[in-house]
């Protein structure tokens, strides 16, 4: 049965339960406490239950609840874990690198299937070297150990993909800016300027001012995207 505003606004816990809990369908589920109402969203994913906390009512409605149901159930219909998604979310915020496929392999698959190393090596038909360089972050995630997980864990291969990709744009984005700031440390145009007078090498004159113009050509693209977009 649906819950209805009214319902949700004037039901109470029972003296015989410390907490009642309260199906609105899909998962959606209103838990009832003396401390307050929280709702919350029971999911299977990769053959494991889980549970998503949605808020707090009344800060968050039961329309609203429902939306925040119906787009998790669009992220597991896509193949994605809403708490990986909301985790992976909260980091981007933060500036942190995304994590890495190879740890979600280490910390939350492994464990969960409860295998050793060289046994997850086997199904994936890996050797256990290589196996061991990916969940120690130091190998990429590529197409065909992204097959194998897709038909092992029934998570789409795009989804490992796109977490390796999110790493590597990130790596990129962090050593484009520590690459500026080296060079920015070194005022590459004042060490061209100051050479040209004292060398007949105009090689190394044109190199120079090419290092130059191009930190000058990267301060702008920051300008252009902002702050928050350049240095990430």
């Amino acid at each position: 049965m649906k819950l209805t505003d009214d319902f949700v606004q004037d039901v109470a816990p029972t003296e015989s339960k410390s907490v009642r809990k309260c199906s609105d369908g899909h998962g959606l589920v209103l838990l009832v406490k003396a401390s307050g109402k929280y709702w919350r969203l029971n999911y299977s994913f990769a053959g494991k239950r889980n549970t998503l906390a949605l808020g707090v009512y009344p800060a968050v409605s039961l329309d609203e609840a429902r939306m925040k149901c119906k787009n998790a159930r669009a992220l597991l219909t896509g193949g994605v874990d809403p708490s990986l998604h909301r985790k992976e979310a909260k980091r981007a915020v933060q500036g942190l690198r995304p994590r890495h496929p190879g740890a979600l392999l280490r910390d939350v698959v492994l464990p969960g299937l409860s295998i050793p190393t060289e046994s997850f090596a086997d199904l994936l038909n890996l050797a256990v070297e290589h196996m061991e360089q990916l969940l120690n972050e130091h190998s990429p995630m590529t197409c065909p150990i992204a097959l194998k997980l897709e038909q092992l864990l029934l998570v789409k291969a795009e989804i490992w993909m796109t977490m390796q990709q999110a790493v590597e744009l990130w790596d990129a984005r962090t050593e484009l800016q520590r690459v500026k700031n080296f060079g920015t440390r070194l005022k590459l145009q004042d060490l061209a300027l100051a050479l040209a007078p004292a060398t007949d090498d105009h090689q190394f004159n044109i190199v120079a001012t090419s290092a130059a113009q191009m930190l000058n050509e990267m301060s702008v693209g920051k300008a252009a995207f902002g702050p928050n977009q350049a240095e990430r």
